[in-house]
């Protein structure tokens, strides 16, 4: 665990919510279109954990289809701004290696573009499985996307915080470890 990550800085989780509004409006947009196809096709879902739910932002939607939601982020700034948007959710503060529900817990497990900062994957895998009944939905931010190499050569440049502790997956890197 990194104390000096940017989802521990007060400043940032503050702001964090309106990134949604603004700069990334379009891809939350075509986000949610997706999730919600993946969604459909798990069939009859009535419950869902986010891991490295942050401000809840995506959890809160899954609520909005009726779904019965708990959010779980390893961040305490990250949760306190979430209470201020989701007062009547469940929220944990909890490591995504040791999730603190009973087998089977839920029918789904969702992590949305969190994946690159957790620092044990396979671990955090065979955790979700355990939780989950149905299904994991994973949104990952692909290695080999454009955007994810800008990403990159901005970190080495010291120029992107928010990836600098991030390892980044292709397709190809997640099925191996899904085997």
């Amino acid at each position: 665990m990194q104390k000096d990550a940017w989802y521990f800085q007060k400043n940032i989780a503050k702001n964090y919510e309106s990134y949604y509004q603004q700069k990334y409006k379009r891809a939350d947009r075509s986000e949610k279109t997706l999730l919600k196809k993946l969604l459909d096709n798990l069939g009859e879902t009535k419950s869902l954990l986010e891991v490295g739910c942050g401000t809840c932002h995506f959890t809160r939607w899954f609520e909005s289809y009726g779904l019965d939601c708990v959010g779980l982020d390893l961040s305490d700034m990250m949760l306190k701004e979430a209470k201020k948007v989701w007062t009547k959710g469940t929220l944990l503060q909890g490591e995504s290696c040791f999730m603190p529900f009973k087998n089977k817990s839920f029918d789904v497990v969702a992590f949305i573009a969190c994946m690159v900062y957790m620092p044990d994957p396979i671990k955090v895998i065979c955790e979700a499985s355990r939780v989950a009944r149905k299904g994991i939905i994973f949104g990952l931010i692909n290695k080999w996307s454009l955007p994810t190499l800008r990403r990159m050569i901005q970190v080495k440049m010291g120029k992107n915080p928010y990836y600098k502790n991030a390892n980044f997956y292709s397709i190809l890197d997640m099925k191996r470890m899904l085997k």
